[in-house]
């Protein structure tokens, strides 16, 4: 198993705790910490990238993937905390993660102008499956339609920032590239942070929970990602991902008491198995020799 796959799921298992712990806020500081998150992952990036960013001569190219990258994280952080409150982690986890692939895939083939791989088709397939018995074989839990809006609207989002990482990433570093990102996504989400944000936020379990949000699930783990993308490209990556789901669900019934069902528990098998598969179809892909290595 290559490299690029070893850091997708990486930081899809960091990703894993972020709704679980997201959960510890109420609804308005949920909100308010996914903004901020943004920022101290733009600090710890700066750090890692040693300063590059800001002197970084960014070119017109690099508008609309940095523009789009920022909307996409930003949009995400809404979309997914808002479908958190309505239809609870492991739920809005599945849906909102669990149709970035389709979408991924969908404009990989329009891009490419070619069909995807069997083995995406294959892993992807599975992956959906799983998360299928994972969202909706949970006795006594529905899904509200507000719930559903925002996880689908996450999921979009979520694709669209995976693919501008991927557009950025073949001219810049990964951290460069991300610390431009989630600076943009953090000064779009400045204005929800000012009205959603409580004192709460000030309290040692909110600064921890957020420096825990801003550090692990957004500098490191998206630096594993991004890592992933170059390597494998952004559809394999993201298909990849769908390990948060299975992750989060699974500390969602150890720590915060939302059972899993029996089907649910063999929808974390099945997209347990469809990570070997997606990773060896990504192996000799054609498409990764257009895509720069390193870090």
């Amino acid at each position: 198993m290559n490299k690029g796959v070893v850091s997708a799921a990486a930081g899809a298992l960091l990703w894993g705790t972020l709704g679980p712990v997201a959960a510890l806020f109420d609804t308005g500081d949920r909100i308010a910490a996914g903004g901020i998150r943004l920022g101290i992952g733009a600090v710890v990036l700066l750090a890692v990238a040693k300063g590059r960013p800001v002197r970084k001569i960014w070119t017109r190219a690099d508008l609309l993937p940095l523009a789009g990258g920022a909307i996409g994280i930003a949009g995400f952080q809404l979309a997914y905390f808002g479908a958190i409150t309505s239809a609870g982690v492991a739920v809005s986890t599945a849906v909102g993660i669990g149709l970035s692939p389709v979408f991924t895939g969908l404009w990989t083939v329009v891009k490419d102008r070619r069909p995807p791989g069997t083995g995406w088709l294959i892993g992807t397939a599975l992956a959906l499956s799983g998360l299928t018995l994972l969202a909706f074989t949970r006795g006594g839990v529905t899904m509200s339609p507000a719930g559903l809006a925002l996880s689908v609207l996450a999921a979009a989002m979520f694709s669209g920032q995976a693919i501008c990482i991927q557009k950025l990433t073949e001219r810049h570093s990964n951290a460069t590239a991300l610390t431009g990102i989630f600076s943009l996504g953090a000064l779009i989400m400045s204005p929800v942070i000012a009205v959603t944000a409580t004192p709460n936020l000030l309290a040692p379990q909110g600064i921890g929970g957020v420096l825990y949000l801003g550090v692990v699930t957004t500098g490191l783990s998206y630096w594993l990602f991004a890592r992933g993308i170059r390597h494998i490209g952004a559809a394999s990556a993201v298909t990849i991902t769908l390990l948060e789901p299975a992750a989060a669900a699974v500390l969602a019934a150890a720590f915060l008491h939302e059972a899993l069902s029996t089907g649910q528990w063999a929808g974390v098998a099945l997209i347990g198995a469809a990570i070997p598969i997606t990773g060896r179809s990504t192996e000799k892909a054609p498409e990764l020799s257009s895509v720069a290595v390193g870090s």
